[in-house]
């Protein structure tokens, strides 16, 4: 695939995670950030990875992947991408906040500049890679959580202490 391909897969992946409108109010029933977890998942079991889900609370749902190191002495590297966005009063956009438009080569929506831009670029490496048949000299690792913007009691901070 050519590097314009491939910044026009993340760009679409991008939109779809931006669309799935993973708002997290800062309760356990906000977030819903199984929606970008689905998406992901399936994304990436396309091209052959393995991928585990972590159900810290309904609807709070984490995500890890890897490919398998050559070395098990040698270092992981993990690559963390949070899946959530902050709340959004609209009626200050110009544009819908949940939209995922492309206006002059530019992602516009919440999360297209944090964080889900970086998640979107680092699932289609993991699904670049995985389909190249890349293998590492350490396993590397892609996590993909929930509730980083209220916290991560249901996310990073989840899996740490249960995982």
């Amino acid at each position: 695939m050519t590097a314009d391909a491939r910044g026009a897969e993340t760009t679409e992946f991008l939109q779809t995670l931006i669309r799935n409108a993973c708002v997290n109010e800062g309760t356990e029933e906000s977030g819903q950030e199984t929606r970008n977890a689905d998406t992901i998942q399936t994304f990436l079991e396309g091209a052959g990875l393995d991928v585990e889900r972590f159900d810290s609370a309904p609807g709070r749902t984490n995500l890890v992947t890897r490919i398998e190191g050559s070395d098990p002495n040698a270092p992981s590297l993990c690559l963390d991408g949070h899946t959530d966005v902050v709340p959004v009063n609209e009626s200050g956009w110009d544009r819908d906040p949940f939209g995922g438009e492309l206006v002059d080569g530019e992602v516009w929506g919440r999360g297209a500049v944090d964080m889900l831009n970086l998640t979107a670029s680092m699932a289609v490496v993991m699904r670049a890679l995985a389909k190249d048949g890349f293998r590492p000299k350490g396993d590397l690792v892609f996590l993909a959580v929930a509730d980083e913007e209220a916290g991560s009691a249901y996310g990073a901070r989840w899996m740490a202490e249960h995982h």
